[in-house]
């Protein structure tokens, strides 16, 4: 609070602007206003030149809400090409990409101190090695990739007792995952 008026946190502005702008129309407002939150740059400057502080929250809204419809169309996109490319039944095209090894040398380290899968595999075991659909899918030592040690990495760390079948059957189910599966049609 400053000088008895309430300051809303960036959070809370961010939130009441985005609801500004997906507001409908009330009666009472002008059309400038009105049309100022659905991101009529012409309006937002009628709104202006009567209350700047109100246009530029309004403009504010508008963005956000662009912002927020674009990020939501691509999310629902992305989802889409996910479902499309688990739900194909067809044959996986040939794979041009890098050869890719299953166990990492990240993981290699993590399972040569494992009390019951020490021994059992190596880094850059040949019998764990799908190939990706082309280079950009899997080049070099990727974020995705990281993502993945992390992954096998932690589901390993709580699991003193674990069977190399138990391993295994979670590798798989991590590669025939719809975004591992766009990389690597075949799979692991």
């Amino acid at each position: 609070m400053l000088d008895g008026v309430l300051i809303p946190s960036v959070p809370m502005l961010a939130l009441l602007l985005l609801l500004l702008a997906q507001a409908p129309c009330a009666p009472q407002e002008s059309t400038a206003v009105c049309f100022c939150k659905q991101g009529s740059a012409s309006a937002c400057e009628a709104v202006r030149q009567i209350d700047p502080r109100l246009a530029d929250a309004l403009e504010k809204a508008a963005a956000l809400a662009r912002v927020v419809d674009e990020a939501g169309q691509q999310a629902e996109e992305r989802i889409q090409a996910e479902a499309e490319a688990a739900s194909d039944p067809g044959e996986p095209p040939e794979c041009k990409g890098q050869n890719h090894h299953i166990i990492s040398r990240r993981i290699a380290k993590s399972l040569d101190t494992h009390p019951t899968l020490r021994g059992l595999y190596q880094a850059r075991d040949p019998r764990f090695v799908t190939r990706a659909v082309d280079e950009q899918a899997h080049c070099g030592y990727q974020s995705w990739h990281r993502d993945v040690d992390k992954e096998v990495i932690g589901w390993l760390k709580p699991r003193r007792k674990v069977t190399p079948e138990e391993f295994e059957a979670f590798l798989r189910e991590i590669y025939n995952r719809p975004a591992l599966r766009m990389r690597f049609p075949h799979g692991f």
